[in-house]
């Protein structure tokens, strides 16, 4: 039978359990010459000067990469395209699996890690290009086969990433990828025609924001987050449009409901996301009634004054109440 090796960390973890005393752990160092190294900690995540460097760092590395792609695509062979998508996964990739899993950097190695996924979606491209899976004359409507592919590559791929690095920012490309796959498969089946994109816009966003409340009540918040974020500001963009084109008075109590909810949502599981949005889209609300009802009256600037004044009411009593009740459980 193979014996069992142990360390001074197991020593260490003894001593944390009450199986030996600090004194017999000190006097075990000392006799066997056992010295401890701290390991280096990575600063707590948060609002931070280190963290605002990571975030910054990763995001320009991603709009460089983006940029060098753009300006010098056309003079790039596929083969050559293939190339720098695949060096700058297996670069960038390696160089936050180094840090992430080797260092327990976890945040730094996860923002390069979310850069490296960032990045796959090209790599898949240049992959269909090679095999000559990607139409060059081919219609915008039969574009979409090759782009439902890449959307599901794509996704797939995100969402192995996302598991095996459990770094919740990734859920950020998930929602993105699962919009626009989810676009492209409704569009191929209801034809070219793109009249409706923004009511299924509309739709996949809301779907976003309800998969954020089911991960949070799962209690997967960290997740959770991010598909709320994207759906919420993508339903912002696309509701509000609907909502500026439509004449139907049906349709704007529907809009102000929604946002109701949402501010209900924010103190039922106290998250401010859903406070902000729910606030936004009320007083869009209230200015388009505003314009629609007062525009060209007298006292017209006195009422858009008084929403103005409403807002700063509104945020000085958040102030005072608001993070109290935010704070509770």
């Amino acid at each position: 039978m193979a014996q069992r090796k142990f360390d001074v960390s197991d020593l260490e973890r003894w001593q944390k359990q009450g199986l030996i005393t600090d004194q017999q752990l000190q006097s075990i160092k000392a006799e066997e010459g056992l010295e401890v190294s701290p390991p280096t900690e990575e600063r707590e995540p948060g609002l931070n000067l280190v963290t605002i460097a990571y975030y910054f760092g990763s995001f320009l590395a991603l709009f460089s990469f983006i940029f060098f792609i753009s300006m010098n695509w056309q003079d790039l062979s596929d083969g050559a395209r293939f190339g720098v998508a695949l060096g700058a996964i297996l670069v960038v990739g390696a160089a936050g699996v180094w840090l992430r899993f080797m260092h327990n950097y976890r945040t730094a190695g996860g923002l390069l890690l979310f850069v490296a996924t960032a990045i796959l979606p090209l790599l898949i491209y240049t992959i269909a290009r090679l095999m000559g899976s990607w139409p060059d004359d081919a219609s915008f409507y039969q574009l979409r086969f090759a782009f439902l592919y890449l959307g599901l590559g794509s996704l797939a791929g995100a969402i192995a990433m996302l598991m095996w690095t459990r770094f919740p920012l990734i859920s950020l490309i998930v929602a993105a990828l699962a919009h626009l796959t989810i676009i492209d498969i409704a569009q191929m089946i209801g034809g070219p025609s793109g009249d409706d994109f923004l009511k299924l816009s509309a739709g996949i966003t809301g779907g976003l924001v309800l998969l954020g409340v089911g991960l949070t009540v799962r209690g997967m918040k960290r997740y959770a987050f991010w598909f709320k974020l994207y759906g919420l500001v993508g339903l912002q963009i696309t509701f509000t449009a609907l909502f500026t084109e439509s004449q139907s008075a049906l349709f704007g109590l529907l809009f102000l409901l929604v946002y109701l909810i949402f501010i209900g949502v924010s103190l039922r599981f106290r998250e401010v996301v859903f406070l902000v949005f729910g606030a936004i889209g009320f007083y869009t609300y209230i200015t388009r009634l505003v314009f629609d009802v007062f525009e060209g009256e007298a006292y017209f600037p006195l009422v858009l004054g008084f929403i103005g004044l409403s807002v700063v009411i509104l945020a000085v009593l958040y102030q005072k109440y608001g993070l109290r009740l935010f704070r509770r459980g």
